[in-house]
């Protein structure tokens, strides 16, 4: 016989082999469970990368979790905030509001994968986010990116910002979004300047300050009690401080007949307290000296990207067991939300906090844009979050021929914002009769081409109040301050008088207003001059919108009756 075969596969082979093989499906199953996640929007034009980002940059990032039975919590915002529904003012708790809407799978498979990164973070109260405070080198490995510095020559900011992540397919599952990697600042919001119109109305605006606002809506009929059941608060972006110095000489000079006590902020949330923003002591000074003695909170955030920070603040309203009745909010963007870094699946997930806060029975009062219709040559924009359903928009008036007896007209020395979304869409059922209304008092010919906005979505604003030559301390001196975040405080402090008439009867705050708001539209007094084919800087633009008789996205329904308005808070 011949002699002994050796074996084509001897076991060391084999062995090699099998490990070959099993080393390959775990490189395949790598690669399938990290797939694409999201990648940032282009730089606009005035936006350069100025090089890769250091290692020990620290990164503020928010994983947004997705949750179970949102079309139960919609439904529970809406029938809760109707008048007409019987279970109006019916809030849920925080505690509620997570129960039935955090998904703990979610919760779990993310907290799984940063533990095993050994990255640190804190799982939020709402069951609705994870916060992660890592360095750009942990990010990067976490996330399969990369991280530059970009900058803009023109306004001069910076921020620090992510390529394309990759999320494990097991953790993407459960996530919405994540913020803080690929966002942008709003550009540095610029004073509309005190000029006089060539027009019959000429003049430099009115010297605006409480009295005359008090007069001018007829306020009366309601002493603020100081009750913390009702508490309003004002939420600043950008980096953007009050200075508690210049609110007190604010209400020395203008607020006579109050406790020295009710000069101070009750409470402060966020990064930091105190600094000298103009955006930051106009919202505190007119809040306050609108409706003195309602205990006000100042929530402000330093960071520089937009929607990460609104993630960080309305997460934070959600995590709060007894948070303000009433906030009124002074930013936004009028114009392509890529252009600030923020996605749809962003935009989405911020909407859902909005909702369900709406659900808490808190109202968000939005200044509603100082671009008037927007145009950018190309389209018309409404300013977002105002659009969202789930806060109020409040657009910019003045007295017509700058005479405080004289009715109220849009504002000309910038534009009121307003028009119709692209973002929210359809309108909502609250505002379609307004709408069709609007269009039948508008001429087609002075419409833009439907093609050039938002038609079929969301109308804002939906009310507006004064917004031109505010009288601000700003460092100790007073400047001329106007725009819709003029507007925004006036209209929130008028609210907090509401809830402050409410609560002294035992009923519970007014909570988010539209419905509301839309079902009693006598509440207001009807502005039917002016137009928002006015940009920032009061130039005219072609294309825009007309107030008109009823609502119009100018002025939405119009400003305040005070006394119309709290008798109809006080019916239910």
């Amino acid at each position: 016989p011949q002699g002994a075969r050796t074996p084509t596969n001897p076991p060391r082979t084999r062995a090699m082999a099998r490990a070959i093989i099993a080393l390959a499906l775990v490189a395949m199953a790598a690669g399938a469970a990290a797939a694409p996640f999201a990648s940032p929007a282009p730089l606009p034009s005035t936006w350069v990368v100025r090089g890769d980002a250091a290692a020990d940059t620290a990164i503020k990032a928010t994983i947004a979790l997705k949750r179970v039975n949102m079309d139960t919590l919609e439904a529970t915002a809406l029938a809760v905030s109707d008048p007409t529904n019987a279970r109006y003012t019916e809030y849920l708790s925080a505690a509620e509001i997570a129960r039935m809407t955090s998904d703990p799978a979610a919760v779990a498979a993310v907290s799984e994968w940063l533990t095993a990164a050994g990255v640190a973070f804190t799982v939020a109260p709402t069951g609705a986010s994870v916060a992660i405070e890592a360095t750009t080198a942990e990010l990067s490995t976490l996330l399969d990116t990369t991280f530059t510095v970009v900058h803009n020559a023109e306004t001069r900011q910076k921020a620090t910002r992510a390529g394309p992540i990759t999320l494990p397919a097991s953790v993407a599952e459960h996530v919405e979004a994540v913020f803080g990697i690929h966002g942008l600042p709003l550009p540095p919001r610029s004073v509309p300047k005190v000029t006089a119109p060539d027009d019959d109305n000429a003049g430099a605006p009115v010297n605006v300050i409480p009295s005359v606002i008090t007069t001018a809506y007829g306020i009366k009929g309601v002493n603020a009690t100081g009750d913390l059941a009702n508490r309003q608060a004002i939420a600043e972006f950008q980096g953007q401080l009050l200075s508690q110095s210049d609110l007190t000489q604010f209400f020395q000079s203008y607020i006579h007949g109050v406790h020295a006590s009710q000069d101070k902020v009750y409470k402060y949330v966020g990064d930091q307290q105190q600094g000298e923003g103009v955006e930051a002591n106009l919202d505190v000074q007119y809040i306050m000296g609108v409706a003195p003695g309602v205990k006000t909170e100042a929530w402000q955030y330093a960071g520089q990207d937009f929607c990460g920070d609104l993630k960080q603040w309305t997460q934070q309203i959600l995590s709060t067991s007894n948070p303000p009745n009433v906030f009124s909010v002074s930013y936004g963007w009028q114009g392509d939300m890529s252009q600030i870094g923020c996605s749809t699946q962003q935009i989405t997930s911020i909407d859902d906090d909005f909702k369900s806060i709406a659900a808490q029975g808190v109202g968000i009062i939005f200044a509603s844009g100082d671009s008037g219709s927007a145009y950018d040559g190309q389209r018309c924009y409404a300013s977002w979050p105002a659009s969202s359903i789930w806060v109020t928009a409040v657009g910019a008036t003045r007295f017509e021929g700058q005479d405080t007896s004289r009715p109220e007209m849009a504002v000309d020395q910038f534009g009121s914002g307003g028009g119709f979304s692209e973002i929210i869409t359809p309108a909502p059922a609250f505002q379609k009769d307004a709408i069709a209304s609007f269009y039948n008092n508008e001429p087609a010919s002075s419409l833009p081409p439907k093609s050039d906005y938002g038609f079929g979505g969301r109308g804002t604003p939906d009310v507006a109040a004064l917004g031109e030559g505010f009288q601000v301390v700003v460092g100790g001196s007073v400047e001329s301050v106007g725009g819709t975040s003029a507007a925004a405080p006036t209209f929130a402090a008028l609210v907090s008088l509401a809830n402050d008439a409410r609560i002294q009867k035992g009923m519970k705050p007014l909570g988010l207003l539209n419905s509301w708001i839309y079902e009693n539209p006598h509440m207001f007094r009807d502005v039917t001059v002016g137009s928002d084919r006015i940009n920032r800087s009061g130039s005219t633009v072609p294309l825009g919108f007309d107030c008109e008789v009823g609502w119009d996205p100018v002025s939405g329904w119009g400003s305040v009756d005070f006394p119309k308005f709290l008798a109809a808070a006080l019916k239910k």
